[in-house]
């Protein structure tokens, strides 16, 4: 005990007491004794702190042991007593003991004292924890009888035989006995065959799987059959065996019903809001319509539903809208032209008295032909369509429980029918105004507010990383003379043909507008400023500049076009369409037939246009050329392969690098032929190299987005690399990481038809685009080629070096082989081996030569063949 031992000592003899303490700390007991010689003192002492022992003497003058422990079994009966005294016969001892003393020792032998009191206290201490136990077990055992007795929920408890062992008086209520009429039979004995069978099955699918079996019970009580949430569960014995199956059933007919009239509820309120979200987008009174039969079927739930307008000129209503949740739209057509007699009484009823009709049940309501009933619908509701005082038509809902519409479902309808009718009202009105305000009369095009709003919508469409988009603005010339001498009628008749142009040109979907008496614009997307102009050439080609007969005279009226584009002229609608118009006013100035807004685009595009144009007869002379940049492996320094890289020797400008042709070449479609040629030239350059008794290394060549979208593009490549028809297939197609932005699928379908034929990919320049983990474990690739930049800042931070160390883990992890480009010092390559990246290239290991260099280094180093042929 980490305390001292409360002990009370009855003795006379304060020398027998010194030796009773003696002997308590020879045994190592710590305790804290009070001596008393007297009845008052004890009982004082017993009253004030009952002590955790007694020890006494027996043979006291004036207060007798035999008197001591009569007191102490009144007072303190828990509390251990061991008489301590000097003679005490046997027959005396054992009364001792029997009236309650747990031992008595003798003053002789002492030495008995400290396990007599340890044994003593630590029995008082078990008898103590036995007693909290037992008096808690009794307490839960009457607490579990008033749970069982008042628990709402049935609780059963079962044998393995099926026989009931246990109910509580939640069953008794249901199964309408007491307990000892059923206690010991079975289901069957209990409940009729049909749910008693249930019942069993569950039973022994708790038992077979051990566990928790849940379900929902029909059981029949008094008249009516109520449902149950029951949960079974397997009751183990002490030694964990299964014993007995447990049951419990909580009565849940109620909530089912409350549950069913909520989801009703929940239909019609789900109904509502999808007619109102409907309302605020459509745009045509059909749109509404079908719509809202639509939503009353998919989101309301109900079996059909139809629309029918009034019409003067028939004697039935109009269907102008059906929907039926078996037929779906499949038969919308035949739904709307059908007769709808059977719900002629309601409809008409509905018109005629403005007012809700509802059918409870179509089986015996004398207002319905039985023929409805045949439909799979059991009560039905009319609604009229009202606008100002007039029932312009009517809404009918069909539902396949009876008794749907009451109080609360009609009310929440009503509300429905209220906001379709407000919905059309409202169409029909905005529908008038949008077309005042929104658009030209004469033409039929957008005004200018309603392209403003256009243009700006496709501005905020973009995001965050604006797409070129381009505003142009069409002035079409001497509208004035031509109203002055033909008249205005012409004028405007010119108007409307040119409108329908560039319609016609641009499709009926574009964002076209006009926007003054002679000024049209239009919003075209996805555009470089050099394809515009190869656009404007397209549309004189193909009909613009065609003459306009304009009753029966002939007219060439001529237009100038003026264009700014986003984000560079403008981040706004209002300012895009205002510097289109001033680059009109500077063509037309300028007497051109076009103008940009920026004189820089201006100049770019006709830099652009000369290049592109110096491109193709690069292409049909054959000005471009190949050099060859070697790969070496890390460790061995040994030649492994070559990267094919295209030049362009211009006659005029000598030898022009890449960076500056190979994104015209992309632009303009080029690079598809020009890509074939690099594969045909690489490979005759093999074959040379071969004939002339060379160990040639795989070569690389780099293939273009624009090539892979290409269908044929597999095709293409086989054919000019030879791949697929016998012999060293020693090709590696280099592709780049923004591909995995592009149709994955198709890219990895046509790579894997290369790898099939031998060729192996690699995807060059590593870590600077934005592809997902995903995409790339998922692409077939053999090598992945770290960028040059982060080569070169290795040594700057530690941020390039672990990006780096990253690419090189993540290679070796997807088993790829690592690529490092841009190596032009031993201290880059000697970091790069002990990263584990597998080759490299670089000026290190050599510039890219021309055919007959790579031709000469072959000669003076010897490449090992599993290098060459290697997966």
């Amino acid at each position: 005990m980490d305390r001292p031992i409360a002990i009370l000592l009855l003795e006379d003899s304060a020398e027998d007491a010194e030796l009773v303490m003696r002997a308590l700390r020879k045994a190592n007991i710590d305790a804290a004794v009070q001596r008393v010689s007297s009845e008052a003192e004890m009982e004082r002492v017993l009253a004030s702190a009952p002590p955790e022992l007694i020890l006494s003497d027996y043979n006291m003058p004036e207060f007798g042991g035999g008197r001591a422990l009569q007191i102490a079994r009144t007072r303190c009966p828990e509390v251990p007593f061991i008489f301590v005294s000097g003679t005490i016969g046997e027959e005396r001892a054992i009364e001792a003991l029997h009236d309650g003393a747990v031992d008595y020792v003798l003053k002789d032998n002492l030495a008995r004292l400290g396990p007599a009191v340890l044994r003593a206290v630590q029995e008082a201490a078990e008898h103590e924890r036995r007693g909290k136990a037992e008096r808690a077990l009794e307490a839960a055992e009457k607490r579990f009888r008033l749970f069982m007795q008042h628990l709402p929920a049935a609780v059963l408890m079962k044998d393995l035989e099926g026989r009931i062992t246990f109910a509580n008086p939640s069953f008794e209520r249901i199964v309408g006995k007491p307990a000892i009429e059923f206690l010991g039979r079975s289901s069957h004995e209990v409940f009729p065959k049909g749910y008693a069978d249930g019942f069993v099955a569950h039973d022994q699918s708790a038992i077979a799987t051990n566990d928790v079996f849940a379900a929902v019970e029909q059981v029949p009580i008094a008249d009516t059959v109520h449902s149950f949430l029951t949960h079974r569960f397997p009751i183990p014995d002490e030694s964990g065996r299964l014993a007995m199956v447990g049951v419990v059933a909580t009565d849940i007919t109620e909530r089912i019903r409350q549950e069913a009239k909520l989801a009703r509820l929940s239909r019609i309120h789900a109904l509502l809001s999808g007619i109102n979200a409907m309302i605020v987008r459509a745009r045509t009174q059909g749109e509404v319509f079908r719509e809202a039969c639509r939503i009353a079927v998919a989101s309301g739930g109900f079996h059909a539903a139809w629309i029918g307008l009034t019409d003067p000129d028939q004697p039935k209503l109009k269907v102008v809208a059906a929907r039926d949740a078996e037929l779906g739209f499949r038969d919308e057509a035949a739904l709307m032209h059908s007769s709808v007699s059977d719900d002629d009484v309601i409809a008409e009823s509905a018109l005629r008295d403005r007012k809700p009709v509802v059918i409870e049940d179509v089986a015996t309501d004398p207002r319905v032909l039985r023929t409805r009933g045949n439909r799979g619908c059991r009560s039905s509701a009319a609604l009229p369509l009202i606008i100002g005082e007039e029932a312009i038509g009517v809404l009918v809902l069909h539902a396949k429980e009876a008794g749907f519409f009451d109080d609360n479902e009609l009310g929440l309808l009503k509300e429905l029918a209220n906001d379709v009718s407000f919905a059309l009202d409202h169409l029909a009105k905005e529908e008038k105004l949008a077309y005042v305000v929104c658009y030209d009369t004469l033409t039929g095009l957008a005004n200018r507010a309603l392209f403003i709003d256009r243009l700006t919508q496709l501005i905020r469409a973009s995001g965050t990383r604006p797409q070129p988009l381009a505003t142009l603005v069409f002035e079409l010339q001497r509208v004035g003379l031509i109203n002055d001498s033909l008249g205005r009628s012409a004028g405007d008749a010119l108007l409307r043909a040119f409108a329908g142009r560039l319609q016609d040109i641009f499709g009926r979907s574009a964002t076209l507008a006009r926007i003054t008496d002679d000024r049209f614009a239009v919003a075209m997307q996805d555009l470089q400023s050099a394809t515009i102009v190869s656009w404007i050439e397209h549309w004189n080609a193909h009909g613009l500049a065609a003459p306009f007969d304009i009753d029966g005279q002939e007219l060439h009226p001529a237009w100038t076009i003026g264009i700014a584009a986003y984000p560079g002229d403008g981040d706004t609608a209002e300012t895009l369409l205002s510097n289109a118009e001033a680059a009109v006013q500077r063509a037309r100035v300028a007497g051109e037939s076009y103008a940009f807004y920026s004189a820089e685009v201006g100049v770019r595009v006709a830099h652009r246009l000369n290049l592109e144009g110096r491109l193709r007869q690069a292409a049909a002379r054959d000005q471009f050329i190949l050099h060859y940049q070697p790969k070496v492996d890390l460790r061995t320094r040994r030649l492994l392969g070559l990267e094919a890289l295209i030049r362009w020797h211009d006659p005029d400008r000598g030898m022009v690098p890449p960076i500056e042709f190979i994104e015209v070449l992309e632009a303009t479609g080029l690079i598809v032929d020009v890509g074939r040629w690099v594969i045909e030239q690489a490979m005759r350059d093999v074959h040379q190299w071969r004939s002339r008794g060379l160990a040639v290394p795989r070569v690389a060549v780099n293939v273009s987005q624009v090539q892979i979208r290409k269908q044929e593009f597999v095709a293409t490549v086989l054919a000019a690399s030879g791949a697929g028809q016998g012999g060293n297939v020693s090709l590696d197609i280099e592709i780049t990481e923004s591909l995995t932005m592009e149709d994955t699928k198709a890219t990895i379908d046509k790579l894997r038809a290369l790898r099939t034929n031998g060729l192996q990919i690699c995807m060059d320049d590593f870590g600077t685009g934005y592809s997902s983990l995903s995409s790339i474990a998922s692409l077939p690739l053999d090598a992945v080629k770290i960028d040059r930049a982060f080569i070169a800042r290795m040594s700057e931070g530690h941020q390039a070096f672990a990006i780096v160390s990253t690419i090189v883990k993540l290679a070796q992890t997807l088993r790829l082989r690592a690529i490092a480009e841009g190596v032009e010092t031993e201290q880059q390559a000697r970091v790069l081996a002990e990263l584990g990246c597998d080759e490299a290239q670089g000026y290190l290991f050599g510039k890219p030569m021309p055919r007959d260099d790579i031709g000469k280094l072959l000669k003076s180093v010897t490449v090992p063949l599993r290098a060459v042929n290697s997966p």
